[in-house]
């Protein structure tokens, strides 16, 4: 639902605003045109303008320390179930979510609480290690505490999120937050001068092996079939497919505005792409079973997953094309979001050609605040590879990190029209 990103009124700002088209406290009209434009009283506008107006509104006032209070959460913690074997060695550990507990969730100015049944739990703002979202989740990484999930279950989650980041740009004060996961990371955390340690010149995990053949055979079987239905269905024009390389490995990076991504990208190419996926769509048997066969293989984005790491390592080492989103999760109002910086790190330490990708119409098929899908004409635009220099991560400074990330931003942006 729109509500889930359009949280409060854009005019006036109020909350559980939108009833029949109008704001229910100034009446503004609100309607959408498409799934990418908006109109407000008559003013047409990109949806990723009328959240920017929302996010421009102050935080609710705090009465005695609390500035929100939440309506019906469950609360969670990470458990592990086993380990996931893949091919090309991948090895992962197979976490999921247990439930603990029902209750409410208070927002503070220095802390994020919860109070259920038979749990209280209290996560002060300098022990909140890292916060974001997958569905209606908030994941909260605290230090005493480990990975928290909050599921909220009648209100909008993208609401929370939004506040709880302010809330600690609040209390941090002057020091500027220019990510908030995997890790809180302040602007003056990366070294501005190369380590003396050298660190390794060339990445290496431990050899693995599961299965007799490094791939599966399974897209040989599905891509044939694919092909022609997605781009009669979705009308599916592609370029560039000669700047991916025949053999050896490769680095290919989208943008990310839609769940099918990968799955309209990994059709057309001919060599399989090996995507890092978020270790929950690895909940069923299915989709475990469907995820290994594509290649994939699992990261929990909502903490430094030295697994996930390796794996990425492993395809590389393995000759296969590793596939990054590097905004780390889908654009929610179809604007390109900030290239995560362990992305960037990762890319200049391995030493291997990256491919960016640009595309475009993907947020009208399916964007983030909707389960539904809209048949949309997509553009996929595939560019030349861009070779980075190697730098060993401890040699990395914070101009390294951010002249590469400037790079690589405005070659996926230029690729994808700079458009949703």
């Amino acid at each position: 639902m729109i509500n889930d990103l359009l949280y409060r009124c854009p005019q006036c700002g109020a909350f559980d605003w939108l009833e029949l088209n109008h704001c229910v406290s100034c009446h503004a009209d609100f309607r959408l045109t498409s799934r990418s434009l908006a109109s407000l009283d008559g003013e047409v506008r990109p949806i990723s303008h009328w959240y920017k107006k929302i996010l421009t509104f102050e935080l609710p006032e705090a009465f005695s320390g609390t500035i929100m209070k939440s309506r019906q959460v469950r609360l969670s913690r990470e458990s592990q179930e086993g380990m996931y074997e893949g091919y090309a060695g991948i090895t992962a550990c197979h976490f999921t979510r247990a439930p603990v507990d029902t209750g409410t969730v208070f927002l503070k100015e220095d802390a994020l609480s919860f109070s259920g049944v038979t749990t209280s739990i209290d996560v002060p703002f300098g022990a909140l290690m890292g916060v974001t979202i997958e569905s209606n989740t908030i994941i909260v990484i605290s230090r005493e505490h480990g990975p928290l999930f909050f599921d909220f279950l009648d209100e909008s989650g993208k609401k929370w999120e939004d506040f709880i980041q302010k809330a600690l740009k609040k209390h941090h004060g002057p020091s500027e937050i220019v990510e908030f996961y995997p890790r809180v990371r302040f602007r003056g955390s990366l070294r501005e001068t190369p380590s003396k340690v050298p660190g390794h010149q060339k990445l290496r995990a431990p050899e693995r092996r599961w299965y007799p053949r490094d791939k599966s055979m399974l897209s040989m079987v599905l891509k044939p079939i694919a092909r022609p239905v997605l781009k009669a269905l979705l009308s599916v024009a592609i370029t560039g497919l000669e700047n991916i390389p025949a053999k050896g490995a490769a680095i290919v990076v989208p943008n990310h505005t839609s769940f099918l991504d990968s799955v309209i990208l990994g059709f057309f190419t001919r060599r399989d792409i090996w995507y890092m996926a978020k270790n929950s769509e690895y909940r069923h048997h299915f989709m475990k079973w469907f995820l290994r066969h594509a290649g994939s293989f699992p990261v929990r984005r909502y903490t430094i997953d030295v697994l996930a790491i390796r794996n990425a390592i492993r395809v590389v080492e393995h000759g296969h094309i590793l596939g990054i989103f590097p905004e780390g999760e889908r654009t929610w109002d179809g604007e390109m979001l900030r290239l995560r910086t362990g992305t960037i790190r990762l890319i200049l330490a391995l030493d291997t050609p990256v491919i960016p990708v640009g595309i475009s119409g993907a947020y009208s098929l399916m964007p983030r605040w909707t389960s539904a899908i809209r048949l949309s004409p997509i553009k996929i635009a595939i560019g030349k590879p861009i070779t980075f220099p190697h730098i060993p991560i401890p040699r990395q400074t914070r101009n390294d990190i951010e002249s590469a990330s400037r790079e690589l931003r405005a070659q996926i942006q230029r690729l994808s029209g700079g458009i949703p």
